[in-house]
């Protein structure tokens, strides 16, 4: 941008009689004329420096550039650019009464960096994950066909006008949108799924900020959901974890708020198998639940499997986990950053200068301290209270060389929580002594892939994992444990797309797992499973024990999808596995239909077996346990049905049944155990049973400017303990009988996101304390429990509000959200609480709330180059 302005008409030439210099003189400011725009340096395009040069030009009165001043400097090549553009104009001289004049000007030139193209490319597949050829991807008036792979390459020299939206067209396949950000200078990699033509078709028309309706899924897989990085920065409440957005979902239950973890469909928290780019992790969570170890900034997708879990994973009873993280393959340096309340987390792509070779960073640090510092000054939390703080770390080195793809992976976790409150203190969060949590998680892992086309790909994945956690308890009496676990991963995977009806996938895998326990640990034999107890000092004895368990795993699965005809579909696939070691076997089984009905409803069915092998050292301690102990087994069978909505929406509806055997069980007494080993039993065996059984639904839709969500789960789960001397059959811990969550969104332009969220939850049973015994020898009081999970915690209600402005500034993507959690303020019970009461005035211990947390804001922002 060019802006002239006079500074000084300087002499007049030629004589001026006295008449004439009594009168004011007309003066005529000089002129530029330029027919370019100044040019950026091309030596500055990929700086994204935006700013002004001001020259300073003096001008003959033939209206010829003299000298040029940089009166205000950009840099020597932008400098350089402004004076040879200064150069190239063509000058009208100053005039003083018509007489042509020597004079000064200023000359103010703006320099916009360039809009740096933005690749998008990618493949596009049908449902079963075929390539598709001919298929048109059109965005901003550009189209592109795809290859006999599937492949197309889409390039922007300049923002698409319109809405982001990329639609997709095949004959024979319904028109599918999919919402883009235009990156300049970045490569996108999408990978875009049609699904066949239906008569309800997907509309391309809102806000991109706002989600997509999928499409009705009409793969033979049930009980499938897929989360995208969005859903994690986005949910209210999810506060940064995937976990969290997990717990949102139908058949789950959780205790949101306070912890991260979550239970499937009536299944414990080891029935749920956290997989990332195919290692298995030993310990998903930070501080026993308190976050995931999950690093939400690396996260390029994630899929959740509440039942009915391919063969690709090892066996498990309840459901699985597994996350992408992103390659960090780029062509120039991209750098993220995020800060709130809550953490702080940076992120670095950078290319190391050899084609195909890249580097990824990341790292996150919690700021819990400042935020409960908040807390403590309100008297939320005890005044002696220290924060849990986490750390992770992260760095990917990628080399990709034709069909060849290599990664190199380092991950660390490591949390830490050291608080004391006075006895007495009345907080919302109370322990009466000291805690000490602590955890370290470092994996490191090297995967291989080769692309043979037509998606297909074989695969080769090597890893280490070591977990080690730390426990002190410092009360009316001490406690201290170690655990640790370290595991060698190999596996080698192989995917083929024999054609549009036919694919397969087989592999093999063997895991070298060592855990072990040390130091002094509650001795819960005589305590019911699958109970929950409130917080009370039971005056249980402790062992002082170290047991260790190993593990030689080898294992071989194959799966293969094959759709005879358009509309129906069927899957099945088992996993074979043994412990070399000590020759037990385990495993999986499935087999699934799909058909889809002419009026684009989906019906499935599916049932399969697993055998889950024990990993826990106590239950397996020849002292303590059972070494003989064998893997626990559950059989599920899934009807699930799907159907979209003329009106851009999506209803899915499952109906579950799950049937568990030979789950490992213990006398629910002291005299139980002790009569156990008088008689030279083994206190735990694997005589335990059980079952469950509910219903899951959801509804997700969009409608221009809004989207909306609602997932319901009813669930019943039961449990059998032959061994116990009271009652047997109860329900588990795990149990929320209803669960209820709503999302509604709300995008009036690109920029702006508002999203709400409520959460409902019945409350889990617990084991109530119905009175307490006087111990005179020691002088206290013993609690005497009611019959067990006979009793339910109160509800769970939770309202989130989410509020995000997008923005451009030069290079620079950013957004500001804000959170508010718990904006009705209410008081959700946890678990309750008894203190000891006092024994010389004859004070039986009273009864407290553990409470989930008040209503708290979030602040934060999040940038991108």
């Amino acid at each position: 941008m060019l802006t002239p302005s006079l500074l000084v008409a300087l002499a007049l030439l030629g004589e001026v009689d006295g008449g004439a210099a009594e009168a004011a003189p007309e003066i005529r400011k000089p002129e530029a004329s330029c027919e370019t725009p100044v040019k950026y340096p091309a030596a500055e395009a990929q700086s994204g420096v935006r700013g002004t040069v001001l020259l300073r030009v003096t001008l003959s009165a033939e209206g010829t550039l003299s000298t040029t001043e940089v009166v205000q400097s950009l840099g020597s090549a932008f400098d350089d650019a402004a004076i040879a553009f200064a150069k190239a104009c063509a000058f009208t001289p100053a005039a003083v009464n018509g007489v042509p004049a020597p004079s000064l000007m200023e000359l103010s030139l703006e320099f916009v960096p360039p809009v740096r193209p933005w690749t998008l490319t990618g493949r596009v597949v049908g449902e079963l994950g075929e390539a598709l050829n001919g298929a048109v991807v059109s965005l901003g008036g550009q189209s592109a066909r795809t290859d006999a792979d599937g492949h197309f390459t889409l390039t922007f020299d300049a923002v698409p006008p319109g809405d982001a939206w990329v639609t997709v067209a095949k004959e024979g396949y319904a028109l599918k949108g999919f919402p883009e950000l235009f990156k300049p200078g970045r490569t996108t990699e999408v990978r875009y799924a049609l699904a066949r033509e239906r008569i309800f078709e997907t509309r391309v028309k809102g806000s991109r900020l706002l989600p997509p309706v999928p499409d009705a899924d009409r793969t033979p897989q049930v009980s499938h959901y897929s989360i995208s990085r969005a859903d994690i920065d986005r949910n209210p409440g999810a506060l940064e974890d995937v976990a969290r957005v997990v717990q949102q979902l139908p058949g789950v239950a959780a205790d949101p708020d306070l912890l991260a973890n979550f239970f499937v469909r009536g299944g414990g928290p080891d029935e749920v198998l956290f997989v990332i780019d195919g290692v298995p992790l030993a310990n998903p969570y930070h501080l026993g639940g308190f976050a995931s170890i999950i690093n939400p900034m690396m996260v390029e997708s994630a899929d959740f499997y509440a039942g009915g879990t391919p063969a690709w994973y090892e066996p498990t009873l309840s459901g699985a986990l597994e996350i992408k993280y992103s390659t960090g393959e780029t062509k120039r340096p991209r750098v993220m950053a995020d800060v709130s309340f809550l953490s702080a987390k940076a992120r670095a792509d950078i290319p190391l200068g050899i084609d195909g070779l890249n580097a990824v960073v990341s790292f996150r640090r919690s700021f819990f301290e400042s935020y409960f510092a908040v807390m403590k000054a309100l008297h939320v939390f005890g005044a002696d209270v220290v924060a849990p703080d986490i750390t992770e770390g992260f760095a990917r080195v990628t080399y990709r060389h034709g069909a060849h793809q290599t990664m190199l992976t380092f991950i660390h976790a490591s949390d830490g929580l050291n608080f004391i409150i006075k006895p007495g203190e009345e907080v919302l969060v109370n322990f009466a002594g000291g805690l000490k949590l602590a955890n370290m998680s470092d994996i490191l892992s090297l995967q291989h892939k080769v692309d043979l086309g037509g998606d297909s790909e074989l695969s080769f994945t090597t890893a280490y994992t070591h977990d080690f956690n730390q426990l002190r308890v410092d009360s009316t009496r001490r406690l201290s444990n170690d655990s640790a676990r370290d595991e060698v991963l190999v596996r080698a995977d192989l995917k083929l797309a024999h054609s549009a009806k036919h694919r397969s996938a087989f592999g093999v895998q063997y895991a070298w797992r060592k855990l072990a326990l040390s130091g002094e640990v509650g001795d819960t034999r005589g305590v019911a499973p699958w109970e929950q107890e409130p917080f009370a000092e039971t005056y249980r004895p402790y062992v002082d024990i170290e047991p260790r368990l190993l593990r030689n795993l080898a294992s071989v699965y194959a799966e293969h999808t094959w759709r005879p005809v358009d509309v129906f579909s069927v899957e099945g696939g088992g996993r074979f596995q043994v412990d070399v070691a000590s020759g037990q076997l385990s495993g999986s089984a499935r087999l699934a239909a799909a058909y889809t009905l002419p009026i684009a409803t989906v019906l499935k069915l599916s049932g399969g077996f697993a055998a889950q092998p024990l990993e826990r050292p106590l239950l397996l301690d020849p002292t303590y346990g059972n070494p003989s102990l064998g893997p626990e087994q559950s059989l599920q069978l899934i009807a699930a049905i799907e159907q979209p909505l003329p009106f851009e929406a999506l209803v899915r509806l499952e109906g579950w049944a799950k049937w568990l055997s030979r789950l490992a069980v213990n006398p629910d007494s002291p005299a139980g155990v002790q009569a156990r080993l008088a008689q030279g039993l083994p206190v735990f065996t694997n005589d335990g049973y059980g079952e469950a059984l509910g219903v899951d639904g959801m509804m997700v839709g969009r409608t221009g400017k809004f989207s909306y969500s609602v997932g319901l789960g009813v669930l019943k789960s039961e449990r059998v303990n032959p061994l116990a001397s009271g009652r047997q059959r109860y329900p588990t811990m795990y149990e929320q009988r209803f669960t209820a969550s709503a999302s509604l969104s709300f995008s009036p332009t690109n920029k702006w996101l508002f999203t709400a969220r409520a959460n409902f939850r019945t409350g889990r049973p617990y084991t109530p304390i119905t009175g307490f015994v006087r111990d005179e020898l020691n002088q206290r009081y013993v609690p005497e429990f009611g019959a067990t999970d006979s009793a339910v915690y109160p509800f769970f209600f939770e309202l989130g509000l989410r509020g995000e402005y997008n923005f451009v500034l030069g290079p620079l993507h950013g957004a500001f959200y804000l959170e508010v959690l718990n904006v009705t303020n209410t008081t959700n019970v946890y678990a309750y609480s008894y203190d000891l009461g006092n024994y010389a005035d004859g004070q039986e211990p009273q009864r407290g709330a553990f409470n989930h947390l008040p209503i708290r804001p979030f602040l934060g922002v999040r940038l991108e180059y």
